[in-house]
């Protein structure tokens, strides 16, 4: 079910400050790697346990700060090598870890994240923002001395971008927590809330749940007998379906809501039910407990903080306050509704974010021993997925095989 790999690089490169004097190739020591990313995370990281026959970790004394080089290819000329480059993705050593001593030789854990991640740390947002979401979480990324001034790519910025605005107040946040609180708050084309904010190995990614889920899907099927497809999936394992009652406590088929305006002195209830968003498969509950409200929140909402202008009447509209975007936590709590874990042939092409049509064998009836693969009509968890979380492991332990698994998520019912 694996890959062949072969390691080209791994070499850990100084950095100012760094107890590393020179570039230390690290490829010698049958290095295991662990590669992850998933859609909830604003940063990409790395585990790499190798064989240190120089016990440069403790010659040395790393303890972090030193930039990772890999380069990694299967030997397949359909598929990119993949590639960590320290003058592109800047993954930095975080932490050393499981360090086991011998008479000549160490056995070391290194752990790199993207650098960013640690100036997200110390930083701070202490500025106004407002406008549109899309040209704010630019700013924060890229241009605002305060945030994190990444120099990577930012997918879905411009072709993708949030039809709303909003106007808020840093209050000393970091910069990734205010963009991924944002991320509701943003609404797509289609009168829809919910973006996401993530990084891959191209860059971050800032695009709404909406076009996300709209892109082609990549076909893996599982076969009936052994084959050697590159497009084959080993191993799977349905984690969680719909979970009903967690469901019914978040709110998310009806709830209630009052908010208070402190400038006009004035509440208003809004009614929220799952029905408002016309759904191809709307859930049905015993009782009709779908259209009975579950979860009462209270909130307070105050236009006067939200001027966008210095007079009175230069207000953020109605339409783009919180009061219009109870669909949006409904719409992400859809999305995460079933989980499905699979196991492929290692692939460095692929993304967190990418849409994967899951073809898993499927009995034609009773009577007939011959199957079919399912899919999205049939009701069966077969059918389109997007990856949260990819994990892509190499391993020397097994003769350099390499293997990726992915954690998918389908929003049921609109599927």
């Amino acid at each position: 079910m694996e890959n062949k790999y072969f390691i080209k690089e791994c070499t850990l490169i100084p950095t100012e400050g760094s107890s590393l004097s020179e570039p230390f190739e690290i490829s010698g020591g049958n290095p295991t790697i662990t590669y992850f990313e998933s859609v909830k995370s604003p940063s990409i990281s790395m585990t790499i346990t190798f064989l240190d026959v120089d016990q440069l970790i403790s010659r040395e004394g790393i303890t972090g700060g030193e930039y990772v080089a890999l380069r990694v290819t299967t030997g397949n000329e359909s598929q990119k090598d993949f590639e960590i480059d320290p003058d592109k993705h800047f993954m930095i050593l975080n932490s050393v870890k499981d360090v086991k001593t011998s008479g000549n030789s160490q056995l070391a854990t290194l752990e790199f994240i993207s650098v960013e991640s640690m100036i997200n740390e110390t930083s701070r947002l202490n500025q106004r923002f407002t406008g549109n979401i899309s040209d704010i979480v630019l700013r924060i990324l890229k241009d605002d001395r305060k945030g994190v001034q990444t120099s990577k790519n930012i997918e879905g910025i411009n072709d993708d971008r949030a039809t709303n605005s909003y106007t808020f107040v840093g209050n000393l946040k970091r910069p990734f927590d205010t963009i991924q609180w944002l991320c509701p708050k943003a609404q797509s084309g289609n009168k829809n809330f919910g973006f996401l904010f993530f990084e891959t190995l191209d860059g971050y990614v800032f695009r709404s749940i909406e076009k996300l889920l709209e892109e082609n899907a990549i076909v893996y099927r599982k076969p009936e007998i052994p084959t050697e497809d590159d497009f084959r999936i080993a191993e799977n394992n349905l984690n969680q379906t719909n979970d009903i009652g967690i469901n019914l406590r978040m709110g998310m088929y009806a709830n209630k809501t009052i908010y208070v305006d402190i400038e006009n002195q004035v509440t208003k209830i809004v009614d929220y039910k799952i029905s408002e968003m016309d759904l191809k498969k709307p859930p049905v509950l015993p009782n009709g407990l779908e259209n009975f409200p579950t979860r009462l929140m209270l909130r307070v909402t105050d236009p006067g903080a939200m001027q966008v202008g210095a007079t009175k009447d230069d207000t953020q509209p109605e339409s783009e306050l919180a009061v219009y975007q109870n669909k949006s936590y409904a719409r992400n709590n859809l999305l995460f509704s079933q989980s499905l874990s699979i196991v492929i042939p290692f692939n460095p092409d692929l993304r967190a974010g990418y849409m994967i049509d899951v073809k898993l064998p499927l009995r034609k009836s009773e009577d007939e021993k011959s199957t079919t693969y399912g899919t999205d009509k049939d009701n069966d968890i077969s059918g389109k997925y997007m990856i949260s979380e990819l994990k892509h492991t190499l391993s020397n332990l097994e003769g350099s095989k390499a293997t990726t698994r992915l954690t998918l998520i389908r929003d049921v019912f609109t599927a």
